[in-house]
């Protein structure tokens, strides 16, 4: 970032401009959809106030490269429009000076986005490459620390091995997994990325092929092409390979690691439960890790401890932010009918439909689709007990 920001500094001087802020999202993906970038949105934000939050007037955009902007054809059309919001600002970057109000100036971004989307489609088929060159040779999965191992990734952790041990066999013998999660949870046991566990975790973490010593890529066990066998890791396992098998057969097939986990294809040609509130599926944790990073993990429906809050929405990924599934789905409501998209989603009727609960929960969400990409939730504050409004973000279409 530091490196960005003096390469930034030093263009902006050579055509006689200042850097009078700066928006960085480092470690987020800028070409995923659905991913929230909080520095590209808070310079969204301040290109359309004119201004950053200091006050200070804001004539154009100075940037390393395109990439480091954009990489969705949505998050380009949003630059441009925030950026030509007022007249007479400027885009900068290493090539010198742009005219983003011009026709070559919008045809030199758009090529731009060609470029970049290229470049990541070229960037991910070799991403997966490298990952299947690493599992045939049984190379440990990368990214944060597997439950069960120590940071080598090869060595069993003796505490946490145990537990998944334990929770296997006891799985075999017919005991519930969240009465797993549970006893989790009393003894203080939290995932490797700080989260408590709840049933789904734990189910991933059983029944992920690793456990026994067996190598997955993308929801496939790779086999030996000359004996068929399955392809070992280099790590220590922890229960044989019949004790894995067992404990899958516990588990209907959509609930397994080989079609949950990262990568893994998901099983189609079954029903799934329809979502049952209005927020299911639309809500992101806006809580920060200790190094400062927003989870962003999906907040999903639970069942409440009061009258008031029958159910609330929890992020599964990090526990550290929930909220009263009630208030979110009216502030969501509030938001569609009397925010700044009023009178732009719904006819009278519709409207009418809609308070009047003539219209069924699934087109309800679907208004809601075509009019928010998600809205972050950040966490409450410990002892306040009001209902504060600004805790839900939206973020429009």
């Amino acid at each position: 970032m530091r490196f960005q920001l003096r390469i930034n500094e030093r263009t902006a001087r050579l055509h006689g401009c200042e850097v009078i802020a700066s928006y960085s999202d480092n470690g987020v993906s800028a070409s995923k959809e659905g991913v929230v970038r909080p520095g590209f949105e808070r310079l969204i934000a301040d290109l359309v106030r004119g201004c950053t939050d200091g006050g200070q007037r804001i004539a154009g955009v100075v940037c390393v490269a395109d990439d480091r902007l954009y990489r969705r054809a949505e998050d380009l059309a949003r630059f441009l429009a925030a950026l030509t919001g007022s007249p007479g600002r400027i885009h900068l970057d290493q090539e010198g000076v742009r005219d983003p109000y011009s026709r070559e100036g919008m045809m030199q971004a758009v090529r731009s986005l060609d470029a970049a989307v290229t470049e990541t489609r070229v960037r991910s088929r070799r991403l997966t490459n490298w990952h299947w060159a690493r599992a045939v040779e049984g190379v440990p999965h990368s990214g944060p620390r597997p439950f069960g191992w120590l940071e080598d990734r090869i060595s069993l952790h003796p505490e946490e091995a145990e537990l998944v041990a334990r929770a296997i066999g006891e799985r075999i013998s017919g005991k519930a997994v969240r009465a797993i999660a549970r006893s989790w949870c009393e003894l203080g046991v939290t995932g490797t990325r700080g989260g408590r566990p709840n049933g789904q975790t734990v189910t991933q973490i059983m029944t992920a092929p690793r456990v026994c010593g067996y190598r997955a890529n993308r929801g496939e066990l790779l086999l030996d092409p000359e004996t068929g066998v399955p392809v070992l890791g280099q790590w220590e396992p922890i229960v044989t390979p019949e004790a894995w098998q067992a404990v899958c057969a516990t588990f209907s097939p959509g609930s397994l690691y080989m079609h949950r986990g990262s990568g893994a294809p998901r099983r189609t040609g079954s029903a799934r439960p329809a979502p049952r509130h209005l927020g299911t599926g639309f809500l992101r944790c806006g809580a920060q890790g200790a190094d400062g990073r927003v989870c962003r993990g999906a907040m999903c429906a639970q069942k409440g401890r009061s009258k008031r809050s029958p159910y609330v929405y929890s992020c599964g990924d990090c526990g550290r932010c929930s909220i009263s599934g009630p208030l979110v789905d009216a502030a969501l409501e509030q938001m569609l009918f009397g925010g700044r998209r009023q009178g732009a989603l719904l006819s009278e009727s519709s409207r009418h439909r809609w308070r009047s609960d003539e219209m069924p929960l699934e087109e309800k969400r679907g208004i809601v689709a075509s009019a928010l990409c998600h809205c972050v939730i950040h966490p409450g504050v410990k002892g306040e007990h009001a209902w504060d409004f600004s805790r839900v973000r939206p973020v429009w279409r």
